[in-house]
């Protein structure tokens, strides 16, 4: 659940009951013993992708091929409003345009936020934020600007540093922040910050503030060119790096996460590449800074027993799980904090994998016209909400406000999910609440889950996502 734009406010705070410790006999009581851990009806068997893949019907059955998946991605981009193609932008931009991204994600809190220390945060940095931001100094039209973005690169809701918080009970989760960019995505740059260090820009899941040294500046073609560019290997790993390189200090180390699709240099297999000779290892083509501070591409190398792949990996249930289970222990990262993901940008991820484009919020996930979803609503019987669920695939979602979580399986007919969440919540035998801090990639039975202290889970479920279904 990325926290993207001021549309993501909602989510964040519906999903603070969930955070809350409250008592209610509405909650579906806890029938076996609770282990070490605190995470009810998990043992260290189920930690394991084998596991579960043992327990999945046609595991390796192709559940989209490669051209399915990219007619499924080019009608997301079509009709999902969650989603911007940057390519439909023209050549110009005016300010009614410009204004309207703008106030789509720098707004003001509703609520005093507080520092990462639970002091208010002074409203003269708030004002001196705003004021940063220039509002009044954007022209009434303005040539389109492209750039790419050179590293794993934050997105704000205003052009800060600063951290704050809703409270001092919820220091994970940054209000300033809006996203992530990851090295090759592209921008269109929208306007400048007074101080000159910040660029409001359209990224292809909505608006945000980036420092500008994070983009390099190119020609329209250059810059939507870079992700057509082949051949290609795509990260299948939780994560990987670039090797280390002084010759190179901006490309050294690079953290590329799963699924990016990175293009292969077409270099000579014997010429170095910074001081190395690449025959253990990919040369990337890595966006960098020309001498003249624009756009241009570099070489470096990425060993060749890093988790990559010539591309997507095949859309089955068994890879599903295996990438899922990459991030498993991860530490939860709203908005991909923490050089880390939340709960829809675990999801995201691990879809992106596989080829497949997820819009970039919880939210977003439970309704995307690109996808076969079942909605529910007050009017839904509990009844019918668990024979969905009971229905559903591995690798489907569960959408509850303000969060999403992943079908992993059943056990003795229980379902079983992952999910990037801050608490376990569930009540003991005797009818008290338990509360099991997690703040990670988990497994968990579904079931016993509480959303809040009145809903479980599968009473909170607005959206079951068949995420792969034709």
């Amino acid at each position: 659940m990325p926290f993207k734009t001021s549309r993501f406010r909602a989510p964040l705070l519906a999903l603070l009951p969930a955070l809350a410790l409250h008592a209610s006999a509405g909650a579906q009581q806890v029938d076996y013993a609770l282990p070490p851990s605190g995470v009810i009806g998990v043992q260290d068997a189920m930690l394991a992708p084998d596991y579960w893949i043992a327990r999945t019907a046609a595991p390796d059955a192709v559940l989209l091929t490669h051209v399915e998946t990219a007619a499924r991605n080019r009608e997301t981009f079509a009709h999902d409003p969650a989603l911007v193609d940057l390519a439909r932008l023209g050549p110009t931009l005016d300010r009614a345009q410009v204004l309207a991204w703008f106030h789509s994600i720098s707004t003001v809190p509703t609520a005093p936020w507080v520092d990462a220390e639970g002091k208010p945060v002074p409203q003269t940095m708030l004002a001196e934020m705003q004021a940063n931001a220039g509002e009044t100094r954007i022209p009434a039209t303005r040539p389109t600007r492209f750039g790419l973005a050179l590293r794993r690169a934050m997105l704000r809701i205003w052009p800060t540093p600063l951290r704050a918080f809703p409270s001092r009970e919820l220091t994970d989760f940054d209000s300033l922040q809006a996203g992530v960019l990851f090295p090759g995505d592209a921008v269109a740059i929208l306007h400048t910050s007074v101080d000159g260090k910040w660029l409001l820009v359209q990224t292809w899941q909505g608006p945000g503030w980036a420092l500008a040294d994070d983009i390099a500046e190119g020609s329209r073609e250059e810059v939507l060119g870079y992700a057509n560019h082949a051949p290609y290997r795509v990260v299948t790993g939780d994560q990987v790096r670039t090797v280390y390189t002084p010759e190179a200090p901006a490309l050294s180390e690079l953290e590329l996460d799963m699924g990016a699709r990175v293009p292969l240099a077409n270099l000579p297999p014997d010429q170095p590449v910074n001081g190395q000779g690449p025959y253990a290892s990919w040369t990337l083509l890595l966006p960098a800074r020309g001498t003249d501070g624009r756009l241009a591409l570099a070489p470096a190398l990425l060993r060749k027993t890093a988790d990559t792949a010539p591309d997507a990996l095949p859309l089955t249930r068994a890879n599903i799980i295996r990438q899922a289970f990459k991030f498993l222990g991860e530490r939860y990262g709203w908005g991909h904090l923490y050089n880390a993901r939340d709960c829809s940008g675990f999801t995201s991820d691990v879809y992106r994998s596989l080829g497949l484009i997820l819009p970039p919020n919880s939210g977003a996930q439970g309704k995307s016209p690109a996808f076969r979803h079942q909605l529910f609503s007050t009017a839904d019987s509990h009844e019918a909400r668990l024979k969905a669920v009971m229905a559903a695939d591995v690798g489907d979602l569960i959408v509850v406000p303000g969060h999403v979580q992943m079908i992993l399986g059943k056990v003795n007919g229980q379902p079983y999910i992952l999910q990037d969440v801050p608490w376990a919540i569930f009540r003991n035998p005797d009818g008290s609440l338990h509360k099991t801090k997690l703040n990670q990639v988990s497994v968990t039975p579904l079931l016993p889950l509480l959303f809040d202290d009145t809903h479980s889970y599968v009473d909170a479920m607005t959206s079951l996502v068949h995420v792969t279904a034709r």
